[in-house]
């Protein structure tokens, strides 16, 4: 039987809100998608409406979200991915970068924090209009 983990998302940090220099803030929606087993455990959130956030480095983050993600059986291997978009009334939508990081082995090798600082310059979840953190736990 393999070790049980979670996968909570702590934050969001938008770098491009996706309008017009005048619009000071943009209407996002975030998907995530965790396949683990060859099983996908899919959550759209928030769960209703959006959240207005800015790209102005004082009001950019979105903290303590503290989403769990997933909760369940860890498997030999593991996929995060999420998507974000900025939704528009008058054009098309904004979508973000996508955001796809994939695990194999040993699962306690994949437990801690994902966060943009902790890989170096080309760190996966620093891309370029977002930034997110998240922890895989024990559960």
């Amino acid at each position: 039987m393999s070790e049980k983990i979670r996968v909570v998302l702590r934050w969001i940090q938008i770098k491009d809100n996706k309008e017009a220099a005048w619009d000071d803030e943009g209407e996002f929606r975030f998907q995530s998608k965790v396949t683990t087993q060859e099983v996908s455990h899919e959550l759209t959130f928030p769960e209703q409406g959006y959240w207005s956030i800015s790209d102005h480095p004082k009001r950019n983050k979105v903290d303590k979200i503290d989403k769990v993600l997933f909760e369940g059986d860890a498997g030999d291997s593991l996929t995060v991915e999420l998507s974000g978009v900025e939704l528009d009334k008058m054009t098309a939508n904004d979508q973000l970068e996508h955001y796809s990081k994939s695990f194999s082995g040993d699962s306690s090798g994949w437990l801690g924090r994902h966060q943009p600082t902790d890989e170096g310059i080309d760190d996966p979840e620093n891309m370029s209009d977002w930034r997110i953190c998240y922890d895989i736990e024990s559960a």
